[in-house]
């Protein structure tokens, strides 16, 4: 049986997102599984899996995310979640929706975010949770702000000290970061959507097994937003062979990179396009699965 394309998992909480990939070596007897955007252990929701040589394309996926979050506000810890020790306890338990709603406001758009202390960020070319967990002496002071973007988040509920959040957002950005900087921690978190994955569509781990997973494997060309291009069975073939393929200038393709398909619909690969000064158009193999 021939293994390839991604998987949306819905995956439990109280795992990690590298036990997934390893559940799933088991259950596939395949080593080649790779997933996008790690969830923390005490979060679930949707993990995109790529199996085989669909790994090669993970960072072709769109950067769509979407959570569902609880704040707790009464303290904040140092991990910036409910699995860290508490610091500063605030217990403002007369904070107003209003007040909340200004804060969350400028986390709108793109702005600056310091990550938490406990991540994978590197800082002197080591990861912060392993010089924290090494007891070195750092702060939020020695890390860099990063740029990220939030399209919208929304309050579903308030009722101190829980805050119930939905933010869309883009890779990049921390749920727990948030928490921090609304004077809390992040007490539960579901990703509800990644990489254009939904959480209603998702599988979950355990339901999945060898026999049915041809059933949720789903084709590159329904996720990755690149435009396409049909190429023959022939024109397929030269691709998978590193050869290039030279179109006439009614081509007309105005993006760098496309997405070759297949007659019955099979994904071929991502390729580039160069436009040459006779006006035809060089398709470059860049990556063929």
């Amino acid at each position: 049986m021939d293994l390839f394309g991604f998987l949306n998992i819905n995956k439990p909480e109280g795992i990690t997102s590298h036990d997934v990939i390893s559940r799933l070596r088991k259950k596939l007897g395949i080593k080649k599984i790779g997933h996008s955007g790690t969830l923390d252990p005490f979060a679930s929701g949707v993990l995109p899996i790529a199996v085989a040589s669909a790994t090669r394309l993970l960072r072709f996926l769109p950067e769509t995310k979407a959570y569902e979050a609880i704040v707790d506000l009464r303290f904040t810890t140092d991990t910036d979640d409910l699995t860290g020790e508490k610091l500063e306890e605030i217990n403002d338990s007369n904070l107003s929706i209003d007040s909340l709603k200004e804060q969350l406001n400028t986390m709108k758009g793109s702005f600056k975010q310091i990550p938490p202390l406990y991540s994978a960020i590197k800082v002197n070319g080591k990861k912060l949770y392993e010089r924290m967990r090494k007891g070195e002496d750092l702060d939020l002071g020695d890390i860099k702000e990063r740029e990220v973007y939030v399209r919208e988040i929304e309050i579903l509920d308030y009722k101190f000290p829980y805050l119930h959040l939905n933010i869309y957002c883009k890779a990049g950005l921390y749920i727990r970061s948030i928490a921090r900087d609304l004077g809390g921690h992040l007490k539960k978190l579901l990703r509800i959507e990644s990489n254009s994955l939904l959480l209603k569509d998702s599988v979950d781990l355990d339901d999945l097994s060898l026999e049915n997973v041809n059933e949720h494997f789903i084709n590159p060309n329904r996720i990755i937003e690149i435009p396409k291009m049909q190429v023959t069975a022939k024109q397929g073939l030269e691709l998978q062979q590193g050869k290039f393929l030279s179109l006439d200038n009614s081509f007309n393709f105005q993006e760098e990179l496309i997405q070759c398909i297949g007659e019955s619909d099979e994904f071929i690969g991502i390729a580039s396009a160069f436009k040459k000064k006779s006006g035809e158009f060089l398709i470059k193999p860049k990556v063929i699965v």
